[in-house]
């Protein structure tokens, strides 16, 4: 069945669903559940974890495991790779689209920005194990596996860090969740804490 969460989009104007299933990538109709297309896509383990990311008639999938990922216009119907590569294999934490770039931590560890349309590397930094990155307006917060929270600038140009912290024990594999300036952060021993960005 996979691992991922299923995705909502418009597909030809009318509601459907994307199921990153752990063989393929699979288009339903939100109405029936018919199947619309589906794309192959098979893995080390079978595991597709992230979630798909849809932009018009594109979407992104990623996988871990060594896959890599990809870029697929179905504006014909049918599923057609844009491009492909192995630079960003996200293992379960999913990318961020952001003003025309994906935001996302690589397998290896490394925090990656990739430009959507044509997968082109922008730039790479750092050790991040396996943890989550989410956009808070225009910011990267970035919590680490081993609990280090860093907050950097989204923009393709460069990584510019803004501000380093080591908030939790590892292992820290949970997205946070922000809510009015605050911000909650949670490792996979159960520790949460809930941290005031708002100043």
């Amino acid at each position: 069945a996979g691992s991922s969460s299923p995705v909502l989009f418009a597909l030809q104007g009318k509601p459907a669903v994307a199921f990153f299933k752990g063989e393929a990538l699979v288009a339903q109709a939100l109405s029936d559940g018919s199947e619309l297309w589906r794309h192959p896509l098979e893995t080390h383990s079978a595991v597709n974890a992230a979630m798909p990311t849809v932009r018009g008639n594109k979407i992104f999938i990623s996988s871990g495991y060594d896959h890599g990922s990809a870029v697929l216009d179905f504006s014909s119907g049918t599923p057609a790779v844009v491009w492909q590569h192995e630079e960003m294999r996200n293992h379960f934490n999913s990318c961020l689209f952001h003003e025309g770039h994906l935001y996302g931590i690589d397998d290896g560890g490394k925090l990656k920005c990739l430009e959507f349309d044509t997968g082109a590397v922008k730039w790479e930094k750092g050790r991040f194990g396996k943890g989550p990155v989410i956009l808070g307006g225009d910011k990267l917060i970035v919590l680490s596996e081993d609990g280090e929270l860093v907050i950097a600038a989204a923009k393709p140009e460069a990584f510019e860090e803004l501000s380093r912290a080591k908030v939790l024990p590892k292992r820290c594999w949970v997205s946070p969740a922000l809510a009015s300036g605050l911000l909650y952060v949670r490792n996979n021993s159960g520790k949460l804490l809930c941290l005031d960005l708002r100043s």
